[in-house]
């Protein structure tokens, strides 16, 4: 057994312990790496090996989306070290450095970009806070972390509204892979994905991105979740039984 893995399975319970785990478990993806965080609002796969997390899963309710309370972004924010900004960001401290610091993505070219959207966790600070942990960064290009990706977050929080309560799962391909940055060789993925999930009327949608500039329609990058498996090797809604998989993965009428 890795060490680092020893280190998470010894972590201090904090770390396990969290207020939404029961209203998404059923719906996680399988893990390739078998590290699994789950914090207060969201849960991880963690890559070791990468230093990233393959997928992200959370829960957001319309009332969370229209909360009168306002989380602040880590009080940290504005704090700026000799080699660049670092906007908030820091490593998990319960995992004693086995995730990534985030100066390694300084000058790099590339964003910290959040998997679980920092602008779905407005509603807790305890939320915000564990959103900018470097288990839920990973090296996005700019155009896509401020532009589509950044847009189809915000159509998601629209669609919230309507469907009450949903579940989103953001990943990213660190074995297929554009290059590597910082000292760790962190992986950049070739592509990034959303899936928006909707436990009440059995159905899902699917978005699959590379990590490059959006240049099209955001449904022109709508993927079956079949298709999807297939690009990330991993088994969405395993969980579910037969029938209510199959409701989840129906074809969303894509051609892939």
């Amino acid at each position: 057994m890795k060490k680092g893995l020893l280190i998470l399975l010894f972590l201090p319970s904090l770390v396990f312990s969290q207020n939404d785990l029961k209203n998404y478990e059923k719906y996680m993806p399988t893990s390739s790496c078998g590290e699994i965080l789950n914090y207060s609002y969201f849960s991880v796969s963690f890559c070791e090996e990468y230093k990233l997390s393959e997928w992200t899963i959370h829960y957001l309710t319309k009332d969370r989306v229209l909360s009168d309370f306002r989380a602040n972004r880590p009080a940290y924010t504005s704090t700026k070290n000799k080699s660049g900004w670092l906007y908030g960001w820091r490593q998990d401290p319960n995992l004693n450095g086995v995730d990534v610091s985030p100066e390694e993505y300084v000058r790099s070219g590339y964003d910290r970009a959040h998997l679980v959207p920092a602008g779905d966790m407005y509603f807790s600070q305890t939320a915000m806070d564990e959103a900018y942990f470097m288990t839920n960064a990973t090296p996005q290009i700019s155009y896509l972390n401020r532009g589509g990706f950044k847009a189809l977050e915000s159509k998601f929080r629209k669609w919230i509204i309507e469907f009450k309560s949903i579940i989103i799962i953001s990943g990213c391909t660190p074995k297929i892979t554009e290059s590597h940055i910082g000292k760790s060789g962190i992986p950049v993925p070739k592509f990034f994905y959303k899936i928006f999930i909707d436990p009440k009327n059995k159905r899902s949608i699917a978005f699959l991105f590379p990590n490059a500039k959006v240049t099209q329609d955001l449904f022109d990058y709508v993927v079956s979740i079949d298709y999807l498996e297939s690009v990330t090797g991993l088994d969405f809604f395993y969980k579910l039984s037969d029938e209510d998989e199959l409701s989840f993965e129906i074809d969303t009428g894509n051609k892939k």
